[in-house]
């Protein structure tokens, strides 16, 4: 009896995609196992630079983009902020509480709000 050649066509096929699945399969299970590639330089630029170049700190703290003024000796006892503005809750060491309101963007003042009791 003779077989279709589709079916041994299928059958080689069948073979070598298992072959490929299990080496792959290894393959990997290797690369995992051994860290092969962990911590390489992912860009061509990074592969080409030279390794004695010193490391150049990762933060930087930004500029100051401009004075606060407060009320002599206020702690910041609270803030909240919203898209273009931030509101901090103040105390002298006096007792009195104020509220500031600064622009985001800016750092700027906008207002100083002193708190003081409502009168009967």
């Amino acid at each position: 009896m003779v077989a279709d050649p589709w079916i041994r066509a299928l059958k080689i096929f069948v073979v070598l995609a298992g072959v490929v699945i299990l080496a792959g399969s290894g393959a990997l299970v290797w690369l995992l196992a051994t860290g092969v590639g962990r911590d390489a330089p992912t860009s061509a630029a990074a592969r080409l630079a030279p390794a004695a170049e010193p490391a150049v700190p990762a933060a930087t703290p930004p500029p100051v983009v401009a004075d606060l003024p407060l009320p002599a000796g206020a702690a910041i006892l609270d803030l909240a902020s919203e898209q273009d503005r931030i509101v901090l809750l103040l105390r002298t060491p006096g007792g009195q509480d104020y509220l500031a309101v600064i622009d985001a963007a800016t750092g700027t003042r906008r207002a100083l709000l002193r708190i003081v009791p409502e009168k009967p």
